[in-house]
């Protein structure tokens, strides 16, 4: 039933200002669209929503996957933008902050409001 239908994902954030500046400036992500309280992305494949919750709390989870051809080269330039990416001794993340997990490459990086996103790639 659903099969064809595209996904948009969304979720909070307690600054849409920080996640504006964020998104756009840091990731080079589209805003799309903003609203009274939200903020809509453009993404290769679709969009997704950051709306504004005063008692957000940040996702234990990865909310995003971003997926990239070349990881140290995509992590590179994000760290040069400010982005710092996580280390997970139980994934192994090197000084980077890339884990080799079989056939795929992770980095894990939070947005202002504490949501953790990830660079992914398959090799």
């Amino acid at each position: 039933m659903l099969a064809d239908a595209p996904v948009h994902p969304s979720f909070s954030s307690n600054d849409l200002d920080a996640a504006k500046t964020f998104y756009s400036d840091r990731l080079g992500l589209k805003v799309i669209h903003e609203g009274d309280g939200f903020l809509v992305l453009a993404t290769p494949g679709g969009q997704f929503m950051v709306y504004h919750k005063d008692n957000h709390k940040p996702a234990t989870f990865t909310v995003l996957n971003f997926e990239v051809d070349d990881i140290r080269e995509a992590a590179s330039a994000l760290a040069e933008a400010g982005i710092v990416f996580e280390q997970y001794e139980e994934f192994g993340t090197d000084k980077l902050g890339i884990s080799e997990m079989g056939d795929t490459r992770m980095a894990w990086f939070t947005d202002p409001a504490g949501n953790i996103h990830a660079l992914m790639q398959k090799v």
